[in-house]
């Protein structure tokens, strides 16, 4: 599915993962095509127009997003 077709509002920037050149990776409560609100991580591409287009990701309630926080908090990531 092509996301740079799909009206999405971002009710709130949590925080920016990554930005390298023109992507940044971030974290987001995104209201896609006027839904619900859900949290959301998901990398975006600046166009030369300068408008933000959205690209792959992953939606998720706010209840998945504390247990993905928990997880990662408890997993042994090596570093």
């Amino acid at each position: 599915m092509d996301t740079n077709k799909i009206p999405y509002d971002v009710i709130s920037h949590v925080g920016n993962i990554s930005e390298k050149n023109n992507y940044t990776k971030e974290v987001n409560l995104i209201s896609w095509s006027g839904r619900e609100a859900v949290y959301d991580i998901r990398g975006f591409r600046v166009g030369k127009d300068g408008f933000k287009y959205p690209l792959k990701g992953i939606s998720m309630e706010k209840a998945d997003l504390i247990a993905l926080r928990d997880l990662l908090i408890n997993a042994d990531l090596g570093v």
